[in-house]
């Protein structure tokens, strides 16, 4: 189940308030959660939007290669503004 379900089941479906503790808790979950996805569609985004291409030439390859570094940093920086746990990578990219 994820953090937003839990969340709003016991918002919704609790005859008792939850302990602001719980709450606390949860959203932070939440947070993670969100902040753990939206990452990971920004390293598969830049995975995909900057790849080399075949008839690239060495400008194009390093200004690719540098909007990815860009965009990898802020992947990282939502995670770590997010709390949450980085992923780990599946694979890498070559820089040759």
């Amino acid at each position: 189940m994820s953090a937003y379900t839990s969340i709003y089941q016991a918002l919704t479906k609790r005859r008792t308030p939850m302990p602001p503790s719980e709450a606390a808790r949860l959203l932070s979950e939440l947070r993670a959660e969100t902040g753990a996805d939206l990452a990971a569609g920004l390293r598969d985004h830049a995975a995909i939007e900057f790849q080399p291409g075949a008839t690239d030439t060495r400008a194009i390859h390093r200004r690719k290669k540098a909007k990815y570094g860009a965009v990898i940093a802020c992947a990282d920086w939502v995670l770590k503004a997010t709390g949450a746990r980085p992923m780990p990578t599946q694979r890498t990219r070559s820089t040759s």
